[in-house]
């Protein structure tokens, strides 16, 4: 038995509704552009953990992706916590720091 395919089919919307929707969106978009500039309270964007670290956006992916470093994701920018970035800078320092050399 074939399932019945949704895409197909017609719902009325109030316009009000639709205007709404359209509205939100446009809202979410430049809350998304503000944040992308330099970040947000304790976060900062990708770009300026880049600067910070001196690492490329490779370096940053490949951190994520297995499960080093922390982010969040807005829209298509990522955003790190200062204190993770501050972690593993101090988790990076040598043995010679650590033992006061």
């Amino acid at each position: 038995m074939k399932e019945k395919d949704d895409n197909n089919v017609f719902m009325m919307v109030p316009k009000s509704v639709i205007q709404e929707i359209r509205e939100g969106l446009q809202q979410l978009l430049q809350g998304g552009n503000q944040l992308s500039s330099e970040g947000i309270g304790d976060y900062i964007s990708e770009k300026e953990a880049q600067k910070l670290l001196g690492k490329k956006t490779t370096w940053f992916w490949s951190m994520r992706t297995k499960g080093h470093l922390s982010f969040t994701k807005v829209g298509n920018k990522v955003f790190y916590h200062k204190k993770d970035l501050e972690k593993y800078m101090e988790d990076c320092k040598t043995e010679a720091f650590r033992r006061g050399k």
